[in-house]
């Protein structure tokens, strides 16, 4: 509040001496402190006004060439708020109230000046009371002005939403993020149903505003007013009313579908940048094995009539096949491609067996060490692609203890529901698991080379010694058995690979006719073999020929499919890629059936399971991933006759 002025400055505007004397007598019989000026005119007091500060006017009702409220209304429209106290003989109540609408502060007889100093006083604390009400409000103006202008030029959003998701206020950043042209037309918006693309968004929305009272980093799809989708991330608080019911959010948006769409075009560059690593590496490996297959061919044109020069180049013709297609399989399960058969085993059980060999593998300076969990759970894994990761890992562990050294192989049943187990580096999946560490004492890895070893071809190995893609396939292999893996390594102490499978509670179930394979590969039934690859599809119908079957050829599904519905003769199987131009395997097989229930399939395709499941195809159909042998096409063919 303003302060009393010390000394009161005091304008007179009286025209009658000894009235001015007598008021100035009152004044001062109170102790007021005070100095006072005299005007007799209108031009004076005006004049006066303009070059000297006043705290209070006293005036006469009647002067000569004006009135009070002459000089009320020359006083106010001038912007002035000074107290103004009317002196006057006679004043009738309707010329009172008057004065007091014009701007009068208050009137005293003049017969009744003893009421001056009292009314002078009342004045000046009024005009206090103004003044710092004045001032108060000013400062909230300016406050709210303020406030205003940071939310209108605010870059995030805000709003207010009421608990139903009826928008409230919006500012115009969140009108322009949502694609609108004014705050009327957001206000007439829903946040669950015209804003949320998924209502469950707003609802664990509102769930986490009732329990938690505030929002942060709470990231989710919006509707824009075009139809498209937009990535926002939320923060606030709740409002709370006087009776303390929480029925208000302020809710602060930012736009991240930018920063969200980089990040992906970030990851895409990384997953470009691994498959130019991984051409480069098909190419160099490929190129190998073509150049020994094709040297190995024209050294074989060129040997005809030396019988044992002709098995060499045809053995090394088939080395170089398999290595192309191990190579192949590697590659599929970096890339979670390959199409597994899982069987439920036994961990322990799988792993003596390939223990028998690993001493000759690794080499006599490294020590082997089995601590195997008694009863230990069962997984449902491909039995070769666990020997594959055991043997990769082994092999990498071998290369760490160049000097020799220890390896030790550890199994056991974990829980990592309650977060007992801690799975470094790897996002857990609550569950019961059977965990598999194979652990070198070798020269250990640093943080760098820790967050790239499971990359396709990257390696630590000198040039030749390693193609980068052993770890990566392990990887792959883990990954698309529903497990996990992480790695715990420390420079000069040794590595730690642990890898966790999903625990199983199906019992083990083996049938004599899956523990051996089948010896016989003769037959003498009907086959419809459909291959767009003619060579592939003469190769085939000449093995099978020699086997005994009668083979009739499609160079596509439209052939097939035409041979299948006109043919009188039996057809006992259906042998057909899955991709071919026209007709997919799968239709075809489709369409057989319905033309012959009794005919069984085999399918065969290079795509692995991509194909399958774009097309539909049961997975327990029997599948033969290429390359594979004619001698296991044999196998698979008389199984399925023998089995119907």
């Amino acid at each position: 509040m303003a302060a009393t002025p010390a000394v009161i400055r005091i304008l007179i505007l009286e025209d009658n001496p000894a009235d001015v004397k007598l008021a100035l007598r009152c004044l001062s019989k109170a102790a007021l402190h005070f100095e006072a000026d005299i005007t007799r005119s209108g031009a004076e007091f005006v004049e006066r006004l303009h070059s000297s500060s006043y705290d209070v006017i006293l005036g006469d009702y009647h002067l000569p060439d004006w009135t009070a409220l002459d000089a009320l209304h020359w006083l106010r429209n001038a912007g002035s708020r000074l107290p103004f106290i009317l002196l006057t003989g006679t004043l009738g109540d309707e010329l009172a109230v008057e004065c007091i609408k014009e701007g009068a502060t208050d009137y005293v007889l003049k017969d009744k000046l003893d009421h001056l100093p009292l009314a002078v006083e009342r004045s000046l604390r009024e005009a206090r009371l103004r003044a710092d009400r004045d001032r108060v409000q000013e400062q909230l103006q300016a406050s709210e002005r303020e406030y205003r202008s940071t939310i209108e030029h605010a870059p995030y959003g805000m709003y207010r939403v009421n608990s139903s998701g009826e928008i409230l206020k919006a500012n115009p950043a969140l009108v322009a993020m949502l694609g609108y042209e004014s705050e009327e037309q957001v206000l007439r918006l829903n946040t669950s149903t015209d804003i949320y693309c998924d209502r469950a968004d707003r609802l664990r929305e509102l769930s986490h505003w009732q329990s938690k009272g505030v929002i942060t980093g709470y990231e989710v799809p919006w509707r824009h007013r075009s139809g498209k989708t937009i990535i926002v991330r939320l923060g606030g608080r709740t409002l709370t009313h006087r009776n303390g019911a929480p029925e208000v959010y302020e809710v602060f948006v930012e736009d991240i579908t930018e920063q969200r769409s980089m990040e992906m075009q970030f990851q895409q560059a990384q997953k470009m940048e691994a498959v130019g690593r991984l051409a480069g590496g098909i190419a160099h490996d490929f190129n190998n094995l073509l150049m020994v297959i094709g040297s190995s061919a024209q050294l074989l044109d060129e040997s005809a009539e030396n019988p044992g020069r002709v098995a060499r180049y045809a053995d090394q013709i088939r080395s170089a096949t398999d290595k192309a297609a191990s190579l192949t399989r590697q590659l599929l399960a970096f890339s979670r491609q390959q199409v597994l058969h899982p069987e439920i085993l036994d961990l322990n059980a799988a792993i003596v067996d390939l223990w028998k060999m690993l001493p000759r593998l690794l080499g006599e300076d490294i020590e082997t060490v089995m601590a195997l969990a008694p009863s230990l759970g069962r997984i449902n894994v491909d039995r070769g692609q666990l020997e594959q990761i055991i043997m990769n890992l082994s092999i990498n562990a071998r290369d760490a203890m160049p000097e020799g050294g220890t390896l030790t192989i550890k199994t056991g049943d974990v829980d990592l529901s309650g977060g007992a187990v801690s799975v470094r580096g790897v996002k857990t999946r609550p569950g019961p698991y059977v965990m598999m560490s194979i652990r070198d004492s070798g020269t250990g890895m640093d943080a760098e080379v820790q967050a790239r070893i499971f990359e396709p071809f990257f390696t630590t190995k000198d040039t030749g010694k390693g193609t980068g893609l052993g770890l990566a396939t392990v990887y792959g292999i883990v990954e698309q058995s529903g497990g996990m893996i992480s790695v715990d390594s420390q420079v000069a102490k040794g590595t730690t690979f642990s890898i966790y499978f999903p625990r199983t509670i199906t019992p083990a179930e083996v049938t004599p006719a899956q523990a051996s394979s089948v010896s016989v590969l003769s037959g003498a039934e009907t086959i419809l073999l459909a291959e767009d690859e003619i060579a592939l599809r003469e190769i085939a119908s000449e093995y099978l020929q020699s086997k005994g079957y009668t083979v009739l050829l499609a160079k596509d599904g439209a052939e097939a499919l035409e041979l299948c519905t006109n043919q009188s003769r039996r057809i006992d199987v259906l042998i057909t890629d899955v991709v071919m131009p026209g007709m997919s395997g799968v239709k075809l097989a489709t369409a057989a059936l319905h033309a012959r229930p009794y005919l069984c399939v085999i399918y065969m395709s290079g795509y692995t399971d991509r194909a399958m499941q774009d097309e539909g195809l049961d997975p327990r159909t029997i599948f033969l991933q290429k390359p594979f042998s004619l001698d296991a096409l044999a196998r698979k063919l008389r199984h399925l006759l023998d089995s119907r």
